[in-house]
């Protein structure tokens, strides 16, 4: 009797201490990038407002620094140097962990957004909203710019993952990685809110990207080999804390990903509010929940792509094909009435290649690469 009593007190031990939970830091205003340093402690920017606020350790709310234009994307480097975006100065500055000023970077700046500091070094990477750019800053001050143009539109997120750099779009949800000088389209968030349809930031953890998008006041998950995306928290506008199944947001934006700690931050657009997630990792394996057995066929004698899915629910299908680069060619969307989708595309207008696509229904994304 006793060794049963003592197997039931650990597995509620381990259920209640691994529970995914959410809870809220309501002091301060938390609304864009977010950054962490060394010792645990969370920075994060007030883009209408004109500060920086620290979060710490023991729970405390303080103003980091105030004074700037539009504060957006923050980050911490491995030296505990802080990086602000002042985008409506057209500035990055560097901060010690006191507060004091180390150097500021004007040259070559122009409205930065987002700021991540590159692997293994001292250097970092930054995104440009305006003029679509993505760029490298060095120690000594120099900026290289490393790609320009489409596929980028308005882009703010950055992460990595094994070595490799992946950005979002704020404008268009789209998620990209980049690699050998070319932005490679990975998926596409839903514009399934009522407006407002926007991806705040990006980050990553065990392999796996997380992205906030706006108007659904939803956090979503991403397996970057796959491209496959599904709704990680949240559903409708709100403030409800607890367990993740049940939690809500309002508009999600900054993200940050505590690999150590198990441990997601995100700031909302909506409350100027910090909500933290605790052991964050235990649901990235939630893809294809409601998209089960995708097939894809290309006839080619008579230009027709074939796609079949066997399905879970009967709720509505939206079809997406993108040239590799990110450009959207195809677009079609269904009222299933039951649980087998079978569905033959003409396209005969499209050049040969390889093609991004995307089958969403209710929140989760399959994608697949096929070549024409």
């Amino acid at each position: 009797m006793y060794k049963k009593i003592t197997l039931f007190a650990f597995l509620f031990f381990i259920a209640v201490s691994f529970s995914q939970t959410v809870s809220t830091v309501t002091d301060g205003n938390f609304y864009d990038g977010i950054g962490q340093d060394s010792h645990g402690n969370i920075y994060c920017s007030d883009f209408f407002g004109d500060s920086v606020y620290k979060y710490d350790t023991n729970g405390n709310v303080t103003t980091f620094k105030n004074g700037f234009t539009n504060p957006n994307g923050v980050d911490v480097n491995e030296q505990d140097e802080i990086f602000i975006c002042e985008n409506g100065a057209s500035t990055i500055h560097k901060y010690d962990t006191n507060g004091s000023l180390i150097t500021s970077y004007t040259s070559g700046v122009n409205g930065p957004t987002g700021i991540r500091t590159i692997t293994g070094t001292t250097n970092m990477l930054f995104v440009e909203y305006g003029n679509n750019t993505l760029k490298r800053l060095e120690q000594d001050g120099t900026v290289t710019t490393l790609f320009s143009g489409f596929p980028l539109n308005g882009p703010s997120g950055i992460a990595f993952i094994n070595g490799e750099t992946y950005i979002s779009n704020f404008n268009d949800r789209k998620i990209m990685r980049f690699e050998n000088n070319m932005m490679i389209m990975i998926t596409q968030l839903p514009a399934d809110g009522p407006n407002n349809n926007f991806l705040g930031f990006l980050s990553a953890s065990n392999s796996q990207l997380f992205a906030t998008q706006w108007g659904a006041h939803k956090i979503y998950s991403i397996d970057p080999t796959t491209g496959n995306t599904s709704v990680y928290a949240g559903s409708t506008n709100g403030i409800t804390d607890g367990d993740i199944s049940v939690a809500q947001f309002s508009f999600p934006n900054g993200i940050y990903a505590d690999v150590e700690n198990n441990i997601l931050y995100v700031s909302e657009a909506g409350t100027n509010n910090l909500r933290i997630i605790e052991n964050a990792a235990l649901s990235i394996d939630r893809f294809n929940s409601n998209l089960i057995d995708l097939k894809l066929i290309t006839n080619n004698q008579n230009d027709t792509l074939k796609i079949t899915a066997n399905l879970n629910s009967n709720k509505n299908i939206s079809i997406k094909l993108f040239e590799i680069t990110g450009k959207e060619v195809l677009k079609r969307n269904y009222t299933n009435t039951n649980t087998s989708f079978n569905e033959t595309i003409g396209i005969e207008n499209l050049s040969s290649g390889i093609y991004v696509l995307l089958f969403s229904q209710e929140g989760q994304i399959i994608s697949r690469k096929i070549i024409i």
